[in-house]
């Protein structure tokens, strides 16, 4: 199929490799010097396009790809605030988009284990959640998206849990690498005040990690943790093409579930 590109980073070459691995062509790459290409005629004769750019570029981008009739699939995060405002432009003009925190296979099963643990959590009182996030030094926005994906996924299945919390942006260097997230969090000061039913999220940022999320559930006896580590951007953009063939020749406003749905 034929693909467009929005966005030339890390993750747009990652992206472009694997797209060409699967026997897909790039029609077109957008990016910062040449964002008026996403109005010409190689841009709108891609069959998806795939966007990993800016929180402040993005909704943009998306808007006028769909404009373009051509299907979107929006990996960049940090846009939510203009999110009904993009969907319902992308509704008004027949185009589609799937967009989400993170497209990674693994993390979206991950997602799923985690929604039915928070479900179970719900007869056991004793045991509290923790979130902690981890990410590559040049991330811009905490907690990350995906943090705030599987957050949602368990309060909207655990019903001790009604929000989250976010406890702040700690880097990790020489005087706290040898600590757990744990312990960092522990040591806080000050320490940051929780609401009742708050689920507390800690962001991390590490030299060039590309993404590790913990949840832990702890009680006076014990914790039950579960954990995605990410070994590359590899899995994050083999899931963008994967939602690049899924959402091609598709109308409509779509989520990572429905795509989950169909290849589970």
């Amino acid at each position: 199929m034929k693909i467009a590109l929005i966005g030339y980073g890390k993750m747009g070459h990652a992206i472009e490799r694997i797209a060409r691995e699967r026997g897909h062509e790039i029609v077109a790459i957008i990016d910062v010097d040449n964002n008026a290409d996403i109005d010409g005629e190689a841009f709108a004769s891609a069959e998806a396009a795939i966007e990993f750019t800016t929180p402040s570029t993005a909704p943009d981008n998306v808007m006028r790809a769909a404009a373009a009739g051509v299907p979107v699939v929006c990996g960049s995060t940090g846009w939510a605030a203009r999110r009904d405002e993009v969907e319902k432009r992308v509704s008004e003009v027949g185009g589609a988009l799937l967009a989400s925190s993170n497209f990674s296979i693994g993390v979206n099963v991950f997602n799923i284990v985690n929604r039915k643990l928070a479900r179970l959590m719900s007869h056991l009182p004793q045991y509290k959640p923790h979130m902690y996030e981890t990410h590559h030094v040049h991330k811009l926005d905490h907690p990350s998206g995906t943090a705030i994906t599987l957050a949602e996924g368990i309060i909207a299945e655990n019903d001790r849990v009604s929000s989250w919390a976010d406890e702040g942006m700690v880097s990790v260097d020489s005087s706290n690498a040898s600590l757990t997230p744990a312990q960092i969090a522990a040591g806080l000061d000050p320490k940051p005040v929780m609401a009742e039913g708050a689920l507390p999220v800690l962001s991390l940022r590490e030299g060039e990690v590309p993404g590790t999320h913990i949840i832990e559930w702890d009680s006076p006896v014990d914790t039950i943790e579960i954990t995605h580590r990410a070994k590359s951007r590899d899995g994050f953009a083999l899931g963008a093409v994967m939602a690049a063939e899924w959402i091609a020749g598709k109308k409509g406003v779509f989520s990572i579930d429905e795509m989950m749905h169909d290849l589970l």
